[in-house]
C-alpha cells in the first residue's frame, strides 16, 4: 500500500498532489517549505501546512473525527470541500476514497486499473460504493488493502506508525494517540507485529482488570459482613444450633414449660453477657487511662529558654560562643518540630480513643439492658408474665437468627468472590509464565528486524541499536530500545534519550520494520514530518543515504517534510538540494498562495 494522489473539488485552493509511488517509488516525496523573504521578520516558513497534510491523509484514510481535527475546528471554512485520495494497492491496482468535510460519515469508494484518475465530478451511482458509514468503509477498505500481516487487526491500528508527526518522535512504539490510553490498546498489537502471539498478552491485561474489579467488589461486600471468611463454617454451625434451640423453645413455651428457656438464659447471662460487660469495662478503663496520659502530655510545655541560658553565661562572665548559640537554636527548633509532630499524633490518637469509647459505651448500654431483662425473667414468679417475657426473648432470638442467616448469605457471596479472585490470580500466574517463555524465544520477524535495525543504527548513529522484548516489574509484556556504548553489550545508554537521537531512532525503527515486510502484504510507505529539523548535517546525510538505499528497490515510499534551513549540507557547507521530480509539494512564505490551503492561516 502506497499513496498515489490527493486532490479536492476546489483545486484553486488545494492543488492536487501527485506522489512518487509504485514504479516511481525510488524517488523521494519531499514536502518543502521555502523561505522567500528571509529578512521579513513578520513572515514564517512554519505553519504552511506540512503537518496538516499528514492529518489530511489520516482523515482520507478514514480516521474518526475529533474536536481537535483541523477540519472540525475550522468547519466553517471547509464545509464545501470534498477530498479524494488515490491509493496504490499491493495488487498493482488502485483505489480512490472520497470524503467530505461537511459530512465525513458518508464515504464513497471505487477501485480502478490506472492511476491519476479524477473523480471530482463522478455521480454517486458511478462509484463502486457510496454513502458508506465510516465503520463500514473502514472494513471495506481493509479488505481491499489486504494487509494480511495485520490480521486480526485492521489497517487503522497501525497506520499512524507510518504517519509520524512531530509529536510522535518521543517513543518508537507508543505513539501520541496511545499515550493517554491503556497499554492493552497497543502492546498486544506490537507483539503480533513481531510475530508473537498476542492472546496471552491480551489475557494478562484482562485478568488484571478482572482481579481489580473483584478486589473492589470484595471490599464493598466486606463492609456489610461482620464476620471473616474463615468463620463461615462456624457461622453455619451457630445458625443450625440456634434454629434447633428456637424450635425446642417454641415447643416448651407452647406447653408452659420454662425450664429449658431459663437454663439457656442463665448460661447466656453468665457465659456471654457478663463476660462481654467485663471485657468492655476493661477496655474502657484502658482507654480512659490512655486519654489521661495524652492530656498530660499535651499540657506539657517546652520550658527551655535560650535567652535565660545566655543571661546565665553573661552573669558568670563566660563568653557564649556564636557557634554554641546556633547549636542551641538548632536544638530548640528541632525540639519544637518534634513536639508539634508528636502533639499532632497524640491529638489524632485521642480522637480515635474518644470514638472507641463512645462505641464501647453504647455496646455496654445494650448489654446492661439485656442483662436486666434476663434477670427479670429469671426472678419473675408469675407464670403468665414469665411467658410473655420469654415470648419477647424468643422473638428477639428469631430476629437474631434472620440477621445471622443474612450474614451467612453475604459471607458466602464474599467467599465466592474471594474464590474467583484466587482462581484469576492463579491463571494470571500461568499467563505470566507463558509470556516470559514467549519473549525468551525470538521470532524470525523479530530476529530479522533486530539485525536490520542494528545495521541502520550503526550506519547513521555509529552505535549498535538494541531492541528486545521483556517482562516488566508489573509482569506485563514490554520492550527495551536504544543504543549501546562500546563494550556495553545488551545495555542501552542515555544517548537515545536526547531529542535528536530519539527522532532518528524512530525513523530507523520505521524503516527497519518496512524493510522486514517489504515483500509481504503490508504498508509500504512512511511519512516523516520534520525529520531533519535540528539534526547534525552528518546525521542528515547518513539518514538520507539509508533512505535512498531502501527506496531504490521501489518497495518503500518515503515522504518527508522540511523547510529550507533544514536542507542537508555537505562538508563544505553547501546545501544538498532535491531534484524537482522529488518535490511533490512546494510551499513558501510569500502570502496565502504559498500555503497548503491557499487561504489565510487557521
Amino acid at each position: 500500500m502506497q499513496i498515489s494522489r490527493i486532490y479536492c473539488n476546489k483545486p484553486e485552493v488545494f492543488s492536487p498532489i501527485n506522489f512518487n509511488c509504485a514504479t516511481e517509488a525510488d524517488r523521494l516525496n519531499v514536502v518543502l517549505g521555502e523561505v522567500r523573504h528571509p529578512k521579513d521578520q513578520r513572515k514564517d516558513s512554519h505553519n504552511l501546512g506540512k503537518t496538516t497534510l499528514i492529518h489530511l491523509i489520516d482523515f482520507l484514510l478514514l480516521k474518526g473525527m475529533s474536536p481537535d481535527q483541523f477540519l472540525f475546528k475550522n468547519r466553517h471554512r471547509f464545509e464545501h470541500f470534498v477530498f479524494f485520495i488515490e491509493i496504490a494497492l499491493n495488487t498493482g491496482k488502485f483505489a480512490t476514497v472520497r470524503r467530505s468535510a461537511a459530512d465525513p460519515n458518508k464515504i464513497a469508494m471505487t477501485r480502478h486499473e490506472d492511476r491519476g484518475q479524477d473523480f471530482t465530478n463522478t455521480a454517486n451511482d458511478e462509484w463502486d460504493h457510496y454513502d458508506l458509514p465510516r465503520d463500514t468503509a473502514v472494513s471495506l477498505l481493509d479488505g481491499w488493502l489486504d494487509l494480511r500481516i495485520l490480521k486480526p487487526y485492521d489497517y487503522r491500528q497501525a497506520i499512524t506508525y507510518f504517519l509520524r508527526t512531530q509529536a510522535d518522535y518521543s517513543d518508537e512504539l507508543q505513539l501520541q494517540k496511545f499515550s493517554s490510553g491503556k497499554d492493552v490498546y497497543w502492546k498486544p498489537f506490537v507483539a503480533h507485529l513481531f510475530g508473537f502471539p498476542e492472546a496471552p498478552i491480551q489475557r494478562k491485561y484482562e485478568l488484571d482488570d478482572q482481579i481489580e474489579r473483584l478486589k473492589e467488589r470484595k471490599a464493598e461486600q466486606q463492609i456489610s459482613v461482620q464476620f471473616s471468611e474463615d468463620q463461615l463454617s462456624e457461622l453455619v454451625a451457630r445458625i443450625a444450633v440456634l434454629e434447633r434451640q428456637l424450635d425446642e423453645a417454641e415447643t416448651a413455651l407452647d406447653s408452659f414449660n420454662f425450664e429449658a428457656q431459663e437454663r439457656r438464659l442463665l448460661v447466656e447471662l453468665v457465659d456471654k453477657v457478663e463476660r462481654d460487660i467485663s471485657e468492655i469495662n476493661d477496655q474502657l478503663y484502658n482507654i480512659r487511662y490512655d486519654m489521661s496520659q495524652i492530656d498530660a502530655a499535651l499540657s506539657h510545655e517546652d520550658k527551655f529558654d535560650l535567652k535565660e541560658v545566655s543571661e546565665i553565661f553573661s552573669e558568670a562572665g563566660v563568653h557564649f560562643p556564636a557557634a554554641l548559640k546556633k547549636s542551641y537554636d538548632d536544638l530548640v527548633t528541632f525540639n519544637r518540630k518534634v513536639t508539634r509532630e508528636r502533639n499532632a499524633a497524640l491529638r489524632a490518637r485521642r480522637k480515635s480513643l474518644v470514638l472507641q469509647q463512645q462505641q464501647l459505651e453504647a455496646s455496654k448500654s445494650e448489654l446492661d439492658h439485656q442483662r436486666s431483662m434476663q434477670l427479670r425473667v429469671l426472678r419473675d414468679t408469675d407464670s403468665f408474665e414469665k411467658f410473655k417475657s420469654l415470648q419477647k426473648e424468643l422473638t428477639s432470638q428469631r430476629a437474631n437468627l434472620v440477621y445471622l442467616d443474612e450474614q451467612r448469605k453475604r459471607l458466602e457471596e464474599l467467599a465466592e468472590t474471594a474464590r474467583k479472585m484466587r482462581e484469576a490470580e492463579r491463571e494470571r500466574g500461568r499467563i505470566v509464565d507463558e509470556i516470559k517463555a514467549m519473549v525468551a524465544k525470538p521470532t524470525i520477524v523479530f530476529q530479522r528486524f533486530s539485525a536490520t535495525f542494528n545495521y541502520y543504527c550503526q550506519r547513521v548513529l555509529n552505535h549498535d541499536g538494541i531492541f528486545f522484548f521483556t517482562v516488566n516489574s508489573n509482569n506485563n509484556f514490554d520492550y527495551q530500545i536504544g543504543l549501546s556504548l562500546p563494550g556495553g553489550i545488551g545495555t542501552t545508554s542515555s544517548l537515545s534519550d536526547g531529542t535528536s537521537y530519539k527522532k532518528l531512532l524512530c525513523a530507523l525503527f520505521d524503516l527497519a520494520l518496512l524493510k522486514v515486510y517489504e515483500d509481504a502484504p503490508f504498508f509500504h510507505f512512511v511519512y516523516h514530518d520534520g525529520i531533519f529539523e535540528a539534526l547534525d548535517d552528518r546525521k542528515k546525510l547518513a539518514l538520507l543515504e539509508v533512505i535512498r538505499e531502501q527506496i531504490s528497490r521501489k518497495k518503500t515510499q518515503y515522504i518527508l517534510t522540511l523547510i529550507d534551513s533544514d536542507h542537508p549540507r555537505d562538508a563544505e557547507g553547501q546545501r544538498i538540494l532535491f531534484d524537482d521530480d522529488e518535490i511533490v509539494v512546494r510551499l513558501h512564505d510569500d502570502g496565502d498562495r504559498g500555503r497548503l490551503f491557499k487561504m489565510p492561516e487557521f
